[in-house]
């Protein structure tokens, strides 16, 4: 057949790819838009089976083809299983959170235990140094307006950085009139706001924006967990669709973007450091690669004295002198068995 001998040439592969590729990422627009709308059971199901069996359906339906056809079709395929699999683990855990900030009792509580348990300071440490004070000030100026509370005490409020903010802005917490009671419009207002991250920190990668914000949750539930914060749950529940939500925010963004499983020269390039030829690099090469450490440096070229501090001692080779005039007498020597011998 003529499918045949074009499927025996492989230069086609590249080809298939691209068309599947493409393919999938329309597909992805279509799934991307029900997130966090509400299926019914059955559509879920389906495309769960779609996603658990996307991948062994190709490999049975193209068993007798060439290896390098079955590859072409199984890696766009594998990539959109994995981002289907992540939004129904958004679609599923958006419900649970839609129905805690939904109700104002819970976002006044989970917003009492933030400003008051909550230590932004002290969770910015998790951050690398470059983002922490971009993520104090990021948290101090939107975590109110996210969780939109309606009834805080202002003698509480008012004690904490976030009634200074509020009061320069001209909020007070009894003169909020929350218009988020729909659970929709909160959902879209934290999307809203991981979607502004690249733009907030435009040195972060879209892999390091993920996982700072899955590590700024956990130390956040730990501050809870140790206070004992009575919306731990809330802001528990929450937090597992944040992570979710970003994760796929993050994977569908680089998928659209792709048009091939094999990594660019670009992306080998970030993900691969080159050391710098100090002999031959120019001034400014050098002074960016004398910032890094050298873990195998010996301890005597660290050992440097500094203006402000004592040098630190370098380790001697052999065995050190003993230059403190104490010594160490052991019960033998001090009192031998023959001075109690009859």
């Amino acid at each position: 057949m003529p499918v045949q001998k074009l499927f025996a040439n492989p230069s086609l592969a590249s080809w298939i790819e691209q068309c599947d590729f493409t393919l999938y990422q329309r597909m992805t627009r279509i799934i991307a838009g029900l997130t966090l709308q509400v299926v019914p059971k059955p559509v879920l199901d389906t495309l769960r089976n779609i996603s658990e069996r996307l991948v062994s359906h190709i490999r049975d339906a193209f068993q007798g083809q060439p290896r390098h056809v079955v590859r072409a079709k199984e890696a766009p395929a594998t990539i959109f299983a994995a981002i289907l699999d992540r939004a129904l683990r958004v679609n599923l855990t958006a419900h649970a959170a839609a129905n805690m900030l939904a109700n104002p009792a819970n976002r006044n509580s989970m917003y009492l235990d933030w400003i008051m348990m909550v230590r932004i300071r002290k969770i910015a440490e998790c951050m690398p140094t470059r983002g922490m004070d971009d993520l104090v000030q990021v948290l101090l100026s939107e975590m109110r307006g996210l969780l939109d509370p309606t009834n805080v005490p202002w003698d509480i409020e008012g004690l904490t950085l976030y009634g200074d903010l509020a009061q320069q802005q001209g909020q007070h917490s009894e003169q909020d009139a929350s218009n988020a009671d729909n659970p929709q419009n909160m959902l879209d207002r934290w999307v809203q706001f991981l979607c502004s991250l690249p733009n907030r920190f435009p040195y972060a990668t879209p892999a390091d924006i993920v996982w700072c914000v899955q590590r700024v949750g956990t130390e956040v539930m730990r501050d809870l967990t140790i206070a004992q914060g009575k919306s731990f749950g809330s802001w528990w529940v929450t937090k597992c669709w944040i992570d979710e939500m970003v994760a796929f925010l993050a994977e569908q963004g680089g998928f659209m973007q792709s048009v091939s499983s094999t990594p660019t020269i670009d992306d080998a390039k970030r993900s691969t450091s080159v050391p710098v030829d100090t002999v031959n690099a120019n001034p400014e090469e050098r002074g960016r690669q004398s910032e890094s450490v050298d873990l195998n440096a010996s301890p005597r070229l660290t050992a440097q004295a500094q203006p402000d501090r004592a040098p630190f001692p370098s380790r001697v080779d052999g065995p050190d002198p003993d230059d403190s005039g104490i010594g160490i007498r052991t019960p033998e020597e001090d009192f031998p068995m023959e001075k109690f011998s009859f």
